[in-house]
């Protein structure tokens, strides 16, 4: 499974995924990063199609992120791509012929095959098209209508990937999402609007603003004086944290580190809504993560038995699914001595695809099952959440904002 990041540095934000198919064979996993604007746009597809491809002030770039998932060589990736764009451009060959050739190019400099992982960005524009493989730029084909034309390969009533223009809809056609796009947009049209001279802080803006700028800052948490920062290397930021207690024993402080998406749910104050959001893992929010302190010290297989069976009773799945995770906790404590002493830190990656376990900043693994990430989430954000406290922080940080 393929995890796309929630925003790119150029301010454009993912709209969704979704999957290339020829026959049974999966080619490669495909996002689409758009503007606030087209996050707004997502009511239709032919009005995403449309703000998609508008390449206005509002929305100068499109771009599609491809992960290859199926190993392909140069020539035949880069004349499948050119081939779905060719009949959607009424420009000369040629110019879709410069396209192609970039894209082989990008691929013969890294040995000539596009293997697994193997990653193509197309920035679309008024200009054309920037082919980018394996964060390599290779150049633009610099030609008018290219740029949508490339869109509407993704776009279309015959689009080559319906599950993409699917994903789009699913993610930000709902009511939550619509007042985050809203508010996205309202603060992309403010930060635009910025000229020398100064800046109403009290702006329409300033709402939004405060829960990404003004509010990111760290947290100690109160029972334990243990401080989290306030964001990690993900684009997750910091929604609260507290403390895990068994009896009057302070076990480990605990953070949770989620998507704007899941902080919007939060500025209205709703628990269940923040709970929905935390555990969706939509493209607007793929992950979620919990980080963990250790304030108590404990032996691998006490902590690791304690973790997973507060995940148990939430978990649909086989019972060895479980036993997996666990063993995945142990290890990474055992790499460390066999002790979980005071100051370890454990991160649990909770998507769609399972639970990832790291320990010290060392990755163990992923236990990579279906429904076991929404379990994980459960387990401090559910009516029945082992840290109250954790819960509380979130809504007392970002209810008032």
């Amino acid at each position: 499974s393929v995890v796309f990041d929630p925003k790119l540095d150029e301010g454009l934000y993912l709209v969704g995924a979704g999957v290339r198919k020829k026959s049974v064979i999966k080619v490669y996993a495909v996002a689409l990063y758009g503007s606030a604007s087209v996050l707004n746009a997502v009511s239709s597809p032919a009005t995403l199609r449309a703000a998609a491809r508008s390449f206005g002030a509002s929305t100068p770039l499109t771009s599609f992120v491809l992960e290859m998932t199926y190993s392909a060589s140069a020539e035949k990736i880069g004349g499948a791509i050119a081939d779905s764009v060719k009949p959607r451009y009424s420009g000369p060959d040629a110019d879709i012929s410069m396209l192609e050739s970039l894209i082989v190019e990008g691929v013969k400099i890294k040995g000539g095959q596009a293997t697994k992982g193997t990653t193509f960005r197309f920035d679309c524009s008024q200009e054309g098209v920037t082919v980018i493989v394996d964060g390599s730029v290779q150049g633009t084909a610099k030609f008018a209508d290219m740029g949508g034309a490339f869109v509407d390969v993704f776009l279309d009533d015959n689009a080559v990937s319906p599950t993409l223009v699917s994903s789009c809809m699913d993610s930000w056609s709902n009511p939550q999402a619509k007042a985050t796009a809203a508010s996205l947009l309202e603060l992309s049209e403010s930060s635009d609007g910025t000229s020398s001279n100064e800046q109403d802080d009290e702006g329409p803006s300033s709402s939004l603003q405060n829960a990404i700028e003004s509010n990111m800052k760290a947290i100690q948490e109160y029972a334990t004086s243990v401080t989290f920062v306030p964001k990690l290397d993900d684009g997750l930021y910091l929604a609260g944290a507290g403390v895990r207690k068994k009896s009057i024993v302070k076990v480990y402080a605990v953070a949770m580190y989620s998507s704007p998406v899941v902080l919007q749910a939060l500025s209205t104050g709703s628990r269940s809504g923040m709970h929905k959001a935390a555990r969706s893992f939509s493209p607007a929010s793929p992950l979620t993560a919990f980080v963990l302190e250790m304030t108590y010290s404990a032996g691998a297989e006490k902590i690791a038995g304690a973790i997973a069976e507060s995940v148990k009773p939430r978990y649909n799945g086989n019972p060895s699914d479980i036993s997996e995770l666990e063993a995945l906790i142990v290890k990474g404590v055992n790499l460390r001595g066999g002790l979980a002493r005071k100051g370890t830190v454990f991160r649990f990656d909770c998507s769609q695809d399972g639970v990832r376990v790291s320990v010290d900043g060392s990755d163990q693994g992923m236990a990579a099952f279906e429904g076991m990430g929404g379990a994980f989430v459960d387990v401090f954000l559910d009516d029945n959440a082992v840290s109250p406290s954790l819960i509380d922080s979130c809504v007392e940080t970002w209810s008032k904002v």
